[in-house]
């Protein structure tokens, strides 16, 4: 009778083991593995019954998603091609857009230059007479900002022209982590609860070069000792970002500043072959369109107001505790810097 009992729980035992995956594991000659949930038994069956797959109502796991910027490369030793739409006037006494070329400056020779004075400079494009900036055919903003992140001319870190940054380098730093929160998959929006039915997630923005509406310039005035003039050269120029910034008040509400950035720095000789094939608007007369090189550094057809010179701090004007908190005095010295550079040029003749 024992014998009989311990058989049958014998063979039991041994279905069951079957019937679990148990088997088959030693001594083998079948190298297949079995399944992950047949190992785990209860377990693996209850873990897959709490996953987010098994409940579609469930409000899945908060994760940040890596930022992934393709490959851009350089092309440094690409031949400048026009910017945007043709012209749609007449074009007999327009130079077409891939005919324009760029007019070299005249050597200067170093030891010529008896007087340098280098300011920076803002060009706003909110300013009436910068308007033509906006042009919506050849944006000036998609030109310099492209020219950066395309990898079409080198892109600076800094206004010292030491460091090149990549333009994959620029689209990291340019993108922000933004958070929305979405609702549940298999909620229905009219009967959903706003707090247990939504769960926030995360993406990446990409910075759009429409948000720029200033752009910040480097120059030199050099006072020329062999043609005996006194001019501006214009060493590179830098869009500027703004950047909103919330944080929260004492009240409790919510208070927005905005802060700017220069996420790169481009050379204006870089620059000036893809300037010289892009056109820009001319209010006055359709049939004498000027090209944007002829516009920024032939003519200088913008407005702008001093934001820094050569001084022994190294500061901006607005970063000197004298005019740290006085807008007004700031502006009054930028106007000053530019008074000193007119005088300095008059006092160099005699009347």
């Amino acid at each position: 009778m024992n014998r009989l009992v311990l058989l049958t729980l014998a063979l039991f035992v041994s279905n069951l083991s079957s019937a679990q995956g148990w088997g088959g594991g030693w001594g083998s000659s079948n190298d297949e593995t079995p399944a992950a949930p047949a190992r785990g038994g209860a377990r693996g069956s209850r873990e897959a019954a709490s996953s987010p797959e098994a409940d579609p109502a469930a409000a899945p796991q908060t994760a940040v998603p890596d930022l992934k910027i393709e490959s851009i490369g350089t092309h440094y030793d690409d031949s400048a091609k026009a910017h945007y739409e043709p012209e749609y006037v007449n074009q007999d006494t327009n130079l077409g857009l891939n005919q324009g070329q760029f007019i070299p400056r005249p050597y200067l020779r170093q030891a010529d230059v008896k007087f340098r004075k280098r300011v920076w400079r803002v060009i706003d494009l909110r300013q009436k007479l910068n308007k033509n900036w906006t042009w919506p055919r050849s944006p000036i903003t998609q030109v310099f900002w492209e020219l950066g992140t395309k990898g079409l001319v080198r892109a600076y870190a800094n206004d010292s022209f030491r460091r090149i940054i990549t333009p994959e380098e620029i689209l990291k730093n340019t993108s922000n982590l933004e958070k929305s929160r979405i609702i549940n998959s298999g909620v229905e929006p009219e009967s959903a609860d706003p707090v247990d039915d939504y769960h926030d997630t995360f993406f990446w923005v990409t910075f759009n070069w429409e948000k720029i509406l200033r752009f910040e310039i480097v120059e030199d005035w050099v006072f020329d000792y062999k043609h005996g003039e006194m001019k501006p050269i214009i060493i590179g120029i830098a869009p500027v970002r703004p950047i909103e910034i919330s944080v929260t008040g004492p009240d409790g509400q919510p208070i927005t500043s905005t802060t700017f950035d220069k996420p790169f720095w481009l050379k204006m000789d870089d620059c000036r072959p893809t300037l010289a094939k892009s056109q820009v608007f001319n209010r006055f007369n359709d049939a004498m369109r000027l090209n944007w090189d002829q516009h920024i550094n032939g003519h200088r057809m913008f407005d702008s107001y001093i934001v820094k010179a050569t001084d022994w701090d190294d500061r901006y004007i607005n970063q000197k505790p004298e005019f740290k908190d006085d807008n007004v005095a700031a502006l009054l010295e930028a106007d000053k810097i530019k008074n000193d550079l007119f005088i300095f040029e008059h006092d160099l003749w005699e009347y």
